[in-house]
């Protein structure tokens, strides 16, 4: 795709897609294949940009998807952004430091790119979806965006997600709470007081949710003799494919179905999969964690 200063045309030739055109902003779009069909992420700008890229069938949910995989980008000062980001965060978000480097690395990263509409992404994710960060630093690094420059759905994310750190955040106690388990049989989380909790959100729809069990089957074995056990809360409507995914899954700890999302709901879970891991005590040890994060947490807590 090249996308450039002219009068808006599009054309396709020889497997190759150009369009033409100007934005005010970087602004995101996607490309998006015949569906169905997963979509791959861009920034648009006033440049010529060229996306190189092959695309694939994948099964999901039983369905074969179209997917296009970007392999290279050029000619994009957001791709390099995008790319800086991740690369740090992928080399840093397993040191036990991870939280003092983010916040360091953000206070120069969003300062060097108040305008850009990925610093608002970062900030909407981190208050909501992985709050790694405190109130208090979250609230230092927005008030360096140009927040005219930012989505509206970027900026409602992170309001969401900052009126929430106060209720649930680390070292806070987790929501009480009661839920039907696959025999109707309800389950009181704090049933599991005295061990170390991974409450793990999902459902039997959800692809992503689903390529974890193999991962989450693993570290409930690694650490079965560590007072170390796993709750699961579906938000599925149907009780049959939940409970038919567990069985397909081969998931032996205890499932829990929060068919109201009344839960999810209280918790302001936006998307899952999403998790919280509680302590034996019933306080919130981590939000979102990978399962490298929640092993290094297990791991500092079994040498104690």
């Amino acid at each position: 795709m090249t996308y450039g200063k002219t009068k808006d045309s599009m054309k396709i030739e020889n497997n190759r897609f150009q369009f033409n055109g100007t934005v005010e902003k970087p602004t995101q779009g996607s490309l998006n294949l015949k569906h169905p069909a997963r979509p791959a992420w861009v920034y648009v700008e006033n440049s010529t940009i060229e996306v190189n890229g092959d695309f694939e069938l994948k099964t999901q949910n039983k369905e074969l998807i179209n997917v296009f995989n970007i392999k290279k980008i050029t000619g994009s000062k957001s791709a390099k952004i995008i790319e800086e980001y991740q690369t740090f965060y992928q080399k840093n978000h397993t040191k036990e430091n991870f939280r003092n480097l983010l916040f360091k690395k953000l206070d120069t990263f969003i300062e060097q790119n108040k305008s850009h509409p990925f610093s608002g992404v970062i900030l909407g994710e981190l208050a909501l979806i992985n709050p790694v960060l405190s109130k208090n630093e979250l609230n230092q690094l927005y008030a360096k965006i140009d927040t005219l420059s930012q989505n509206k759905q970027d900026l409602e994310m992170y309001k969401m997600g900052i009126s929430n750190l106060d209720k649930y955040k680390v070292g806070k106690p987790f929501l009480k709470f009661k839920l039907p388990n696959t025999q109707d049989k309800e389950v009181d989380i704090t049933s599991y007081l005295g061990k170390i909790t991974l409450v793990d959100f999902w459902a039997s729809w959800c692809g992503p949710c689903r390529a974890k069990h193999p991962d989450l089957i693993k570290l409930k074995e690694t650490f079965k003799n560590k007072k170390f056990d796993i709750l699961s809360v579906s938000s599925d409507e149907s009780k049959e494919n939940w409970i038919r995914a567990i069985g397909k899954d081969k998931l032996t700890w205890t499932n829990v179905w929060d068919q109201n999302k009344k839960i999810n709901n209280e918790l302001e879970i936006q998307g899952i999969p999403f998790n919280y891991l509680i302590d034996e005590k019933g306080f919130v040890l981590g939000i979102n964690l990978t399962i490298e994060q929640i092993e290094r947490i297990l791991n500092e807590k079994a040498s104690r």
